[in-house]
Protein backbone atom coordinates (compact mmCIF):
# COMPACT_ATOMS: atom_id res chain seq x y z
CA UNK A 1 0.00 0.00 0.00
CA UNK A 2 3.15 2.19 1.09
CA UNK A 3 4.40 1.55 -2.57
CA UNK A 4 1.21 2.38 -4.27
CA UNK A 5 0.60 5.80 -2.59
CA UNK A 6 4.24 7.06 -3.27
CA UNK A 7 3.16 5.62 -6.86
CA UNK A 8 0.47 7.80 -7.01
CA UNK A 9 1.78 11.18 -5.23
CA UNK A 10 5.07 10.62 -7.97
CA UNK A 11 2.87 10.58 -11.08
CA UNK A 12 0.63 13.20 -9.36
CA UNK A 13 3.61 15.69 -8.65
CA UNK A 14 4.98 15.19 -12.51
CA UNK A 15 1.91 15.66 -14.04
CA UNK A 16 1.30 19.34 -12.21
CA UNK A 17 5.12 19.57 -13.77
CA UNK A 18 3.87 18.92 -16.85
CA UNK A 19 1.10 21.27 -16.88
CA UNK A 20 3.04 24.40 -15.22
CA UNK A 21 5.17 23.57 -18.51
CA UNK A 22 2.75 24.09 -20.84
CA UNK A 23 1.31 27.03 -19.72
CA UNK A 24 4.98 28.50 -19.61
CA UNK A 25 5.32 27.82 -22.90
CA UNK A 26 2.01 29.68 -24.10
CA UNK A 27 2.16 32.84 -22.06
CA UNK A 28 5.85 33.46 -22.30
CA UNK A 29 7.48 36.22 -24.73
CA UNK A 30 10.55 34.01 -24.14
CA UNK A 31 9.06 30.81 -26.03
CA UNK A 32 11.68 29.56 -27.41
CA UNK A 33 14.39 30.41 -24.96
CA UNK A 34 12.11 28.48 -22.62
CA UNK A 35 11.45 26.00 -24.84
CA UNK A 36 15.18 25.05 -25.40
CA UNK A 37 15.65 25.32 -21.93
CA UNK A 38 13.38 23.28 -20.75
CA UNK A 39 14.06 20.16 -22.75
CA UNK A 40 16.38 18.20 -20.35
CA UNK A 41 13.49 18.62 -17.90
CA UNK A 42 11.05 17.18 -20.43
CA UNK A 43 13.36 14.48 -20.85
CA UNK A 44 13.68 13.57 -16.97
CA UNK A 45 9.91 13.05 -17.21
CA UNK A 46 10.40 10.59 -19.69
CA UNK A 47 12.36 9.03 -17.88
CA UNK A 48 10.98 9.18 -14.26
CA UNK A 49 8.02 7.28 -15.81
CA UNK A 50 9.91 4.51 -17.54
CA UNK A 51 11.31 4.20 -14.04
CA UNK A 52 7.65 4.48 -12.51
CA UNK A 53 6.92 1.96 -14.63
CA UNK A 54 9.66 -0.64 -13.76
CA UNK A 55 8.75 0.40 -10.26
CA UNK A 56 5.28 -0.62 -11.04
CA UNK A 57 5.74 -3.80 -12.62
CA UNK A 58 8.45 -4.92 -10.14
CA UNK A 59 5.86 -3.95 -7.24
CA UNK A 60 3.55 -5.96 -9.07
CA UNK A 61 5.77 -8.91 -9.17
CA UNK A 62 7.02 -8.70 -5.67
CA UNK A 63 3.16 -8.33 -4.82
CA UNK A 64 2.70 -11.53 -7.04
CA UNK A 65 5.89 -13.47 -5.69
CA UNK A 66 4.26 -12.32 -2.25
CA UNK A 67 0.78 -13.67 -3.23
CA UNK A 68 2.71 -16.83 -4.55
CA UNK A 69 4.37 -17.49 -1.22
CA UNK A 70 1.40 -16.38 0.60
CA UNK A 71 -0.44 -19.60 -1.80
CA UNK A 72 2.34 -21.43 -1.01
CA UNK A 73 2.48 -20.86 2.62
CA UNK A 74 -1.82 -21.33 2.61
CA UNK A 75 -1.26 -24.73 0.99
CA UNK A 76 1.13 -25.52 3.00
CA UNK A 77 -0.91 -24.99 5.86
CA UNK A 78 -3.76 -26.27 4.02
CA UNK A 79 -1.89 -29.63 3.34
CA UNK A 80 -0.40 -29.42 6.78
CA UNK A 81 -3.90 -29.36 8.37
CA UNK A 82 -5.02 -32.19 5.63
CA UNK A 83 -2.53 -34.58 7.17
CA UNK A 84 -3.25 -33.50 10.75
CA UNK A 85 -6.69 -34.24 9.64
CA UNK A 86 -5.93 -37.13 8.66
CA UNK A 87 -3.66 -37.85 11.48
CA UNK A 88 -6.66 -37.62 13.86
CA UNK A 89 -9.20 -39.55 12.05
CA UNK A 90 -6.50 -42.21 11.65
CA UNK A 91 -6.04 -41.69 15.74
CA UNK A 92 -9.53 -41.96 15.60
CA UNK A 93 -10.00 -44.96 13.45
CA UNK A 94 -7.21 -46.59 15.65
CA UNK A 95 -8.93 -45.39 18.65
CA UNK A 96 -12.53 -46.54 17.92
CA UNK A 97 -11.18 -50.14 16.38
CA UNK A 98 -8.89 -50.86 19.63
CA UNK A 99 -12.29 -50.21 21.79
CA UNK A 100 -13.95 -52.20 19.87
CA UNK A 101 -11.30 -55.12 20.11
CA UNK A 102 -11.85 -54.39 23.78
CA UNK A 103 -15.26 -54.33 23.56
CA UNK A 104 -15.26 -57.54 21.75
CA UNK A 105 -12.62 -58.82 24.18
CA UNK A 106 -14.60 -58.05 27.44
CA UNK A 107 -17.24 -59.45 25.51
CA UNK A 108 -15.91 -63.22 25.10
CA UNK A 109 -14.87 -62.70 28.92
CA UNK A 110 -17.83 -61.58 29.68
CA UNK A 111 -19.27 -64.70 27.56
CA UNK A 112 -16.71 -67.33 28.79
CA UNK A 113 -17.28 -66.32 32.65
CA UNK A 114 -20.86 -66.73 31.86
CA UNK A 115 -20.29 -70.23 30.39
CA UNK A 116 -18.00 -71.23 33.11
CA UNK A 117 -20.50 -70.07 35.77
CA UNK A 118 -23.19 -72.33 34.06
CA UNK A 119 -21.03 -75.07 33.62
CA UNK A 120 -20.11 -74.80 37.22
CA UNK A 121 -23.81 -74.35 37.96
CA UNK A 122 -24.70 -77.38 36.17
CA UNK A 123 -21.88 -79.29 38.02
CA UNK A 124 -23.40 -78.45 41.24
CA UNK A 125 -26.71 -78.88 40.59
CA UNK A 126 -25.84 -82.58 39.04
CA UNK A 127 -23.86 -83.36 42.04
CA UNK A 128 -26.45 -82.23 44.40
CA UNK A 129 -29.19 -83.84 42.22
CA UNK A 130 -26.81 -87.78 42.41
CA UNK A 131 -26.31 -86.89 46.14
CA UNK A 132 -30.01 -86.98 46.40
CA UNK A 133 -29.98 -89.76 44.73
CA UNK A 134 -28.02 -91.36 46.44
CA UNK A 135 -29.46 -90.36 49.35
CA UNK A 136 -32.87 -91.66 48.17
CA UNK A 137 -31.27 -94.66 47.02
CA UNK A 138 -29.80 -95.57 50.49
CA UNK A 139 -32.98 -94.16 52.33
CA UNK A 140 -34.71 -96.80 50.00
CA UNK A 141 -32.58 -99.58 50.93
CA UNK A 142 -32.18 -98.62 54.73
CA UNK A 143 -36.05 -99.02 54.38
CA UNK A 144 -36.07 -102.26 52.39
CA UNK A 145 -33.63 -103.86 54.89
CA UNK A 146 -35.39 -102.72 58.09
CA UNK A 147 -38.31 -103.60 55.99
CA UNK A 148 -37.04 -107.31 55.36
CA UNK A 149 -35.57 -107.48 58.83
CA UNK A 150 -39.24 -106.72 60.38
CA UNK A 151 -40.66 -108.95 57.91
CA UNK A 152 -37.93 -111.70 58.91
CA UNK A 153 -38.48 -111.04 62.65
CA UNK A 154 -42.66 -111.41 62.06
CA UNK A 155 -42.01 -114.53 59.52
CA UNK A 156 -39.49 -115.97 62.30
CA UNK A 157 -41.82 -115.01 65.25
CA UNK A 158 -45.03 -117.21 62.96
CA UNK A 159 -42.97 -120.12 62.34
CA UNK A 160 -41.88 -119.41 66.24
CA UNK A 161 -45.60 -119.53 66.93
CA UNK A 162 -46.30 -122.27 64.08
CA UNK A 163 -43.50 -124.24 65.12
CA UNK A 164 -44.80 -123.88 69.03
CA UNK A 165 -48.40 -124.15 67.96
CA UNK A 166 -47.67 -127.70 65.83
CA UNK A 167 -45.36 -128.89 68.95
CA UNK A 168 -47.95 -128.63 71.49
CA UNK A 169 -50.36 -130.19 68.76
CA UNK A 170 -48.10 -133.20 68.06
CA UNK A 171 -47.20 -133.70 71.87
CA UNK A 172 -50.98 -133.56 72.39
CA UNK A 173 -51.61 -136.20 69.69
CA UNK A 174 -48.33 -138.01 70.79
CA UNK A 175 -49.75 -137.90 73.76
CA UNK A 176 -53.24 -139.26 72.55
CA UNK A 177 -51.07 -142.19 70.51
CA UNK A 178 -49.55 -143.14 73.73
CA UNK A 179 -53.09 -143.61 75.31
CA UNK A 180 -54.84 -145.35 73.05
CA UNK A 181 -51.69 -147.69 72.62
CA UNK A 182 -51.60 -148.14 77.07
CA UNK A 183 -55.63 -148.98 76.61
CA UNK A 184 -54.70 -151.44 74.31
CA UNK A 185 -51.40 -152.82 75.80
CA UNK A 186 -51.87 -156.75 77.69
CA UNK A 187 -48.80 -157.19 79.21
CA UNK A 188 -48.00 -159.46 82.51
CA UNK A 189 -45.86 -158.05 85.65
CA UNK A 190 -42.87 -159.59 84.41
CA UNK A 191 -42.76 -156.72 81.21
CA UNK A 192 -43.55 -153.70 83.61
CA UNK A 193 -40.61 -150.89 84.17
CA UNK A 194 -39.03 -152.24 80.77
CA UNK A 195 -39.16 -150.75 77.54
CA UNK A 196 -39.74 -150.63 73.47
CA UNK A 197 -38.94 -148.03 71.21
CA UNK A 198 -40.98 -148.72 67.75
CA UNK A 199 -41.59 -146.22 64.54
CA UNK A 200 -45.09 -146.14 63.45
CA UNK A 201 -45.59 -144.92 59.95
CA UNK A 202 -49.56 -143.24 59.61
CA UNK A 203 -51.65 -142.35 56.84
CA UNK A 204 -53.66 -138.72 56.91
CA UNK A 205 -56.70 -140.47 58.25
CA UNK A 206 -55.01 -142.16 61.19
CA UNK A 207 -54.54 -145.89 59.46
CA UNK A 208 -51.35 -147.71 60.69
CA UNK A 209 -49.38 -147.91 57.62
CA UNK A 210 -46.13 -150.02 59.36
CA UNK A 211 -45.01 -150.46 62.81
CA UNK A 212 -41.38 -151.47 62.77
CA UNK A 213 -39.33 -152.14 65.86
CA UNK A 214 -36.41 -150.27 67.13
CA UNK A 215 -34.96 -151.52 70.26
CA UNK A 216 -36.34 -152.89 73.39
CA UNK A 217 -37.40 -156.00 75.37
CA UNK A 218 -38.51 -158.29 72.13
CA UNK A 219 -42.11 -159.78 74.84
CA UNK A 220 -42.80 -156.12 75.80
CA UNK A 221 -41.93 -154.74 71.59
CA UNK A 222 -44.34 -157.55 70.40
CA UNK A 223 -47.12 -156.63 72.59
CA UNK A 224 -46.37 -152.92 72.30
CA UNK A 225 -46.65 -153.14 68.43
CA UNK A 226 -50.17 -155.32 68.64
CA UNK A 227 -51.32 -152.36 70.77
CA UNK A 228 -50.87 -150.08 68.02
CA UNK A 229 -52.35 -152.43 65.27
CA UNK A 230 -55.80 -153.09 67.31
CA UNK A 231 -57.46 -149.99 67.11
CA UNK A 232 -58.56 -149.39 63.78
CA UNK A 233 -56.63 -146.14 63.02
CA UNK A 234 -54.41 -143.76 65.98
CA UNK A 235 -55.01 -140.52 66.57
CA UNK A 236 -53.66 -138.30 63.76
CA UNK A 237 -54.19 -133.89 63.15
CA UNK A 238 -56.05 -132.79 60.73
CA UNK A 239 -53.45 -130.04 60.66
CA UNK A 240 -51.26 -130.44 57.51
CA UNK A 241 -48.28 -128.94 59.14
CA UNK A 242 -48.53 -131.12 62.30
CA UNK A 243 -49.53 -134.35 60.39
CA UNK A 244 -46.24 -133.55 58.48
CA UNK A 245 -44.14 -133.97 61.97
CA UNK A 246 -45.79 -137.13 62.57
CA UNK A 247 -46.61 -139.07 59.97
CA UNK A 248 -43.48 -141.17 60.75
CA UNK A 249 -43.55 -141.04 64.35
CA UNK A 250 -41.22 -142.77 67.12
CA UNK A 251 -42.78 -143.89 70.10
CA UNK A 252 -41.19 -144.98 73.48
CA UNK A 253 -43.29 -147.74 75.16
CA UNK A 254 -42.78 -147.62 79.19
CA UNK A 255 -45.70 -149.12 81.26
CA UNK A 256 -45.63 -148.39 84.66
Amino acid sequence: MKNNRALLLSIFLHGLLVASLIVGFTFNDTKMVFASTQVQPVNAVFIDAQKIADQKRQQQAEAQARRDQQLKQERARQERARQERLRKEKVAREQKAKEEADRKKREQERRREQERKRLEQAAKEEAEFQRRVKEEREKQLQFERELADQLKAEQQAIQAAQQQRVMTELQKYRSLIMQTIYQNLYIDDSAKSKECILSVKLASDGLVIDTRIIEGDPALCQAARTAVLRPATLPVSSDPAVFEQMKTIRLTVKPQ
